[in-house]
């Protein structure tokens, strides 16, 4: 399922925020060869590719530093919480867990100034 531009732009803000709450410097792109996907690079260690495939959720695979293809399967989740609980501990096993929080109404797509 294609997602629109601003579903990608809420998403890579998660990401991206995760990254900063965690101390992990790195950045979250578009995945070239997946529209509903993004990579997560840290500045140091592998890159990880983070995909949605809806019905079944999140899937994050390792990917080869050089030729960006993927390398090495990291998990399924059915939803955001997951994701970020495996991408923390991969990422940052050291950083504190619960310290995200996640808005459910913009990530549903609602408009907060509609009430």
């Amino acid at each position: 399922m294609r997602r629109d531009a601003a579903w990608h732009a809420r998403i890579s803000r998660v990401l991206s925020g995760a990254l900063r709450v965690w101390g992990v410097p790195g950045t979250v792109t578009r995945d070239p060869d997946d529209p509903d996907g993004f990579v997560i690079a840290p500045n140091t260690g592998l890159a990880m590719r983070v995909r949605h495939q809806a019905p079944a959720g999140w899937t994050v695979t390792l990917r080869d530093s050089v030729s960006g293809a993927q390398k090495t399967p990291l998990g399924r989740h059915a939803g955001l919480p997951g994701l970020l609980r495996r991408l923390r501990e991969d990422l940052a096993p050291d950083a504190p867990a619960g310290r995200l929080v996640i808005g459910a109404q913009p990530l549903l797509g609602r408009d907060s100034g509609g009430r």
